[in-house]
């Protein structure tokens, strides 16, 4: 009874990790270029149950019972990096990408980072860079528009009056599991990958690239979290009332 509880308890824990990724799908739905997050799950290591002590058992040993699972367990948390509608905004400092890649960053620690969202504005001094500061990179380093009309080709040059010329610095991956979300609509790469250059990457100046949650999808995967969270609960509810149970009779036989 003591192992139900526990296998009770880890079914709504998982549940709870899911329903915390789909929450976060939910609030990111109208996030420029944001990948919507899938939790996979799988069970413990199964065991052999085995009946020993029992009178019934003539030979030798303990007779099989069968398999037994100890409840599931968070296993990894997939992206899925399918491309999002495009919106057409007009601005200048908006880019959207289509294909296979990712813009590069460098943040103000110096970081390089990557992203799908091309909501870019123009600083003080001239440069593109994303809504938190970031620096948006080209092939010669920080991409520099000056304070004029500018333009943007689809293979990443730009021009303009006050620009320097050069090219967006687009990359992609080979794996794109080895990437792991940074925090403000960034990615960091896990472990020793390194990017390359995203040759089927085209620019779209003046658009934006949406959000690839389906929120009917998601609000349908929240329900049904919430009834499997509520088994689950019912199940541990019910298992420690028997405990309470066989607690009780057994001090009314002692």
């Amino acid at each position: 009874m003591v192992r139900g509880l526990y296998t009770a308890a880890t079914g709504m824990n998982v549940q709870r990790h899911k329903m915390d990724v789909l929450t976060n799908n939910l609030v990111n739905a109208e996030t420029t270029g944001f990948k919507a997050d899938t939790l996979v799950t799988t069970t413990f290591d199964r065991v052999m149950l085995e009946r020993i002590n029992d009178p019934n058992i003539t030979i030798q040993g303990a007779s099989p019972v069968g398999g037994y699972s100890f409840g599931t367990h968070v296993d990894e948390l997939f992206t899925d990096f399918s491309g999002g509608t495009l919106e057409t905004t007009g601005k200048n400092t908006d880019l959207a990408l289509t294909g296979d890649g990712f813009f590069v960053i460098e943040t103000e620690d110096g970081q390089e980072r990557y992203t799908r969202s091309g909501h870019f504005t123009v600083n003080s001094e001239g440069y593109l860079v994303t809504e938190s500061g970031g620096f948006v990179l080209g092939e010669n380093g920080r991409i520099r528009v000056g304070n004029g009309d500018f333009t943007v080709s689809a293979d990443g040059m730009v021009t303009g009056e006050t620009a320097q010329a050069d090219r967006l610095r687009l990359v992609t991956f080979d794996d794109l599991n080895v990437l792991r979300k940074a925090g403000n609509n960034l990615y960091s790469i896990y472990g020793d990958a390194q990017p390359a250059a995203a040759g089927n990457a085209l620019v779209r100046q003046g658009m934006l690239e949406g959000s690839n949650v389906d929120i009917s999808e998601e609000m349908v995967n929240m329900i049904a979290v919430y009834r499997r969270y509520e088994a689950s609960q019912k199940i541990a509810s019910m298992t420690d009332q028997t405990l309470g149970m066989a607690a009780s009779l057994g001090r009314i036989g002692g």
